[in-house]
């Protein structure tokens, strides 16, 4: 059975159940059209021939993680893969998570991207997590902040949701995002971003992940992963195995956890040096 979790939990609960939904296999993906042109993939020479790759979330663009590229660039190649619909990508047509994630998997196959640490926020974990479950011998390990392997909103949120994105997009996506940051630069600059995203694709992506669960797949994926919760996730360090649990975590076999004291939703604006930190330091561990 479900476990229950206390009021406290109510505000992580809602936003996951908003944007950080789970992805099984939908229908396969369309291949893109011969026409469409991706802008040049963005790209930080490194050091040595590692290479990691990072997934923004729904609504964000690549330049997201651009504070973090120079602590990140000093052990690896970085790539910056941007979802299509969001920043300069184009669309491609009806974007699920699947889509997505087959997406992301031509890049690293165009830019003969080997073998790479994957890191995905929040919707983007998600895309990272379905691509590492469906090419696990293709990911060297998987790092998600604020994201789960299953959708947690209930039949009355996603209603409610499908209603707000039909007859009042602009104040349902900004709101959503707004609450997400309590530094008002922040949350000003992810509004903007949101708000500029392709609106079909970001409503497509959004509600793909409604009846969608990975957690069945968990006990069989041997991808080392790291979940990474900011506080705004997990209000209550003490409990944060609990709250893992309940997030679906319960089953996986190779999963760490981190919790990420005093930081909001977007650790990649907030505290970009100290989230490269943790990132490289699991990431060398063997």
């Amino acid at each position: 059975p479900r476990l229950a979790l206390p009021r406290r939990f109510a505000p992580a609960c809602t936003m996951l159940a908003f944007c950080l939904a789970a992805a099984a296999r939908p229908a396969p993906a369309q291949p893109a059209a011969p026409d469409t042109l991706r802008p040049p993939p963005r790209e930080v020479e490194g050091r040595g021939e590692r290479e990691i790759v990072l997934v923004h979330g729904l609504g964000a663009n690549a330049q997201i993680w651009d504070e973090m590229v120079p602590v990140l660039s000093r052990a690896y190649r970085v790539w910056a893969y941007e979802l299509p619909g969001h920043g300069r990508t184009p669309p491609l047509p009806k974007l699920t998570i699947q889509t997505a994630a087959d997406d992301l998997g031509r890049f690293l196959k165009e830019q003969g991207i080997a073998l790479p640490v994957i890191v995905g926020h929040a919707m983007g974990g998600i895309i990272a997590m379905r691509y590492a479950f469906d090419h696990p011998a293709d990911v060297k390990r998987l790092v998600v902040i604020d994201a789960a392997p299953k959708q947690l909103a209930t039949q009355e949120q996603k209603s409610r949701t499908v209603d707000q994105l039909l007859r009042n997009y602009d104040v349902f996506v900004a709101s959503s995002v707004d609450r997400v940051s309590a530094d008002e630069n922040i949350a000003r600059r992810v509004v903007d971003q949101a708000l500029r995203t392709d609106r079909a694709s970001f409503s497509s992506l959004l509600m793909s992940s409604f009846s969608l669960d990975m957690t069945e797949e968990l006990p069989r994926q041997a991808v080392p992963i790291l979940v990474i919760g900011t506080e705004r996730f997990f209000p209550e360090g003490q409990e944060a195995r609990r709250q893992l649990d309940w997030l679906g975590y319960d089953k996986a076999r190779t999963v760490s956890f981190k919790r990420l004291d005093n930081v909001g939703h977007f650790a990649m604006l907030e505290q970009p040096t100290y989230l490269s930190s943790v990132i490289l330091a699991w990431a060398a561990a063997r």
